[in-house]
């Protein structure tokens, strides 16, 4: 990463966001986007767009990005990725990231199309602290989609 100019920008913006700036983040993202755009390194647009959505105030932006980051990975996917990144460990988090974000737009239709997409790509993953945590975040999303009336859509 440190020999990477897009990625190092991309976690300074990481850095701002965890610091509370999230214009800061977004303004790092935009620039970075604007950067790789619709047709760069499939590589640098999931995780641009991957990280720009968590900066955003409003779930239909969040929403946004979230969709770019899903149209890299299925492009990188459809040509092969050479560099062993392994996009397919991509999917449960960017489709979980989906389902939130149509269930906050209260959207349950695609919110729960994308939640079993994530429980879908999810199976077969190596077991570590990040597939644990999706795991998580997969059943908090599913008791949030089952119990639609104590999680009322944000936006």
């Amino acid at each position: 990463m440190d020999d990477d100019p897009i990625m190092r920008r991309a976690f300074e913006g990481q850095q701002r966001l965890a610091q509370g700036d999230r214009a800061g983040a977004r303004r790092i993202y935009e620039e970075l986007w604007a950067r790789v755009g619709d047709d760069g390194d499939p590589k640098h647009r999931i995780w641009v767009a991957h990280v720009a959505a968590d900066a955003q105030d409003h779930p239909a932006d969040e929403v946004r990005w979230d969709e770019l980051a899903l149209a890299a990975a299925d492009a990188l996917a459809e040509r092969g990725d050479p560099s062993g990144v392994g996009v397919r460990t991509f999917y449960p988090s960017l489709h979980l990231n989906l389902g939130e974000g149509y269930g906050k737009l209260g959207d349950a239709a695609r919110a729960r199309e994308h939640l079993e997409a994530a429980e879908r790509h999810a199976a077969g993953q190596p077991v570590d602290d990040e597939t644990t945590g999706i795991l998580r975040a997969i059943a908090a999303l599913r008791n949030r989609l089952d119990h639609p009336e104590r999680y009322p859509p944000v936006g």
